[in-house]
């Protein structure tokens, strides 16, 4: 049963710094919300304490409860007068924590509309927009991603023979790819031109946890 449980697509549920390019965490297994939800939790760990993001997803339905768990204000609800027994805690969106989501809507074999929702914190979206250079709310930093994912780790080539056959193996070559694409490789959009010179960074560099280019021996 385990093994079935485990058969069939996989995911790389990842979370990525859109201005460093930095991918801060990443979860591998099926779409549920469990796989959400951890996904969430890992990355608000991985970010400054008390650090509030603006968040930008899919329209997948985990996604809003899943940081509402992570990062939500728990205030101690009030005891019940009748019997006198404490509640649950409610749990509030916090001020200055924004998601934005973006909703593809697909006609045959391709996109036909796109559709993005501001779902909490529009004016904070709308500076974090403006800091991006970014028009509207967008995916596009996880989608690049993800090809450059596919392209660099054969295990997730579609339609060839290299695809991953077993989990544990799967998950592990993830993750490496994960190292080398954060400390190893320079990122072109993150170059910085300088009198008439080039500098190459990595992600790492651009997020400020590493000062050089890694070498894979290195690494």
């Amino acid at each position: 049963m385990e093994e079935r449980a485990e058969a069939g697509d996989m995911w790389d549920h990842t979370a990525i710094a859109a201005d460093s390019k930095l991918l801060v965490s990443l979860v591998v297994g099926k779409r549920t919300h469990e796989q959400t939800t951890a996904l969430v939790r890992d990355a608000k760990q991985r970010l400054r304490p008390g650090h509030l993001p603006a968040i930008f997803t899919d329209a997948y339905d985990g996604y809003e409860s899943a940081i509402l768990d992570a990062f939500g204000r728990r205030y101690p609800a009030p005891s019940h007068r009748a019997t006198d027994r404490s509640r649950r805690s409610v749990v509030r969106w916090p001020q200055g924590l924004a998601l934005g989501q973006v909703k593809k809507h697909s006609k045959g074999h391709g996109v036909e509309r796109v559709e993005v929702r501001v779902v909490h914190g529009k004016a904070r979206l709308k500076h974090i927009l403006y800091l991006l250079g970014y028009n509207v709310i967008t995916t596009s930093v996880v989608e690049r991603h993800n090809g450059t994912s596919r392209l660099r780790n054969q295990r997730k080539a579609r339609k060839t023979l290299a695809f991953s056959k077993a989990t544990r193996y799967h998950r592990w070559m993830s993750w490496l790819a994960v190292g080398l694409y954060n400390v190893c490789h320079a990122h072109r959009s993150l170059q910085i031109k300088s009198a008439g010179q080039v500098s190459h960074q990595t992600p790492a560099m651009a997020a400020k946890v590493a000062d050089h280019i890694w070498s894979t021996r290195e690494w």
